[in-house]
């Protein structure tokens, strides 16, 4: 076995044999006096390209924790409900007053066949040390098929930053159970 790669290692050529001028291709030396260097293709600094035409700014989207401000859908006067469902996939504004140990908070019950109820919650957003109080949440039944509707949740603590939360409460369209998800959120409010 060792004779066979002594074979092949003498058969091959050095390292600096493999860096010598090939058919057309010129080659420098590097400042340090090493091997010859091989260079390909000579090439030249360009500027990045323009463009022709006045670039848009981007748009914000709305991503993250909070909503963007929405106004509360209202209908004119005249205008009957349609009672529609809920789209989980979007979170619209919560209007919310705040007291001292409570708040209330107002929306616009869109309505639905499959609507429950409503749960109004409080997120405490002052963190202390040790385990977090929770605050749970407080049941809403809609009075009507939908409209403007109020919640009240007390029992906060006063001076303290909270972030209130309306989650729909359906009747899963197929099997058994209900659903539950987030669908208006006020930005971080205070209680006073």
């Amino acid at each position: 076995m060792l004779p066979l790669a002594v074979a092949l290692l003498a058969g091959c050529g050095s390292a600096s044999s493999l860096l010598t001028p090939s058919a057309g291709v010129p080659s420098t030396s590097p400042p340090s006096g090493g091997p010859p260097w091989i260079v390909v293709a000579q090439g030249k600094p360009t500027p990045s390209p323009t463009p022709s035409y006045r670039a848009p700014a981007p748009s914000p989207v709305a991503t993250g924790f909070l909503p963007l401000p929405s106004a509360t859908p209202v209908p004119t006067n005249g205008q009957t409900c349609e009672p529609r469902t809920y789209d989980f996939s979007r979170i619209d504004a919560l209007d919310v007053t705040t007291g001292t140990t409570d708040a209330v908070a107002t929306w616009y019950n869109i309505g639905g066949y499959n609507l429950v109820e409503f749960r109004l919650t409080a997120i405490s957003q002052d963190l202390r040390v040790g385990r977090q109080r929770d605050y749970g949440f407080v049941t809403i039944q809609p009075a009507s098929p939908c409209g403007k509707m109020t919640g009240r949740i007390t029992g906060l603590t006063p001076k303290t930053g909270y972030v209130f939360s309306i989650d729909a409460v359906v009747q899963r369209r197929s099997g058994d159970g209900t659903h539950a998800a987030t669908v208006y959120r006020s930005p971080p409010i205070r209680t006073k």
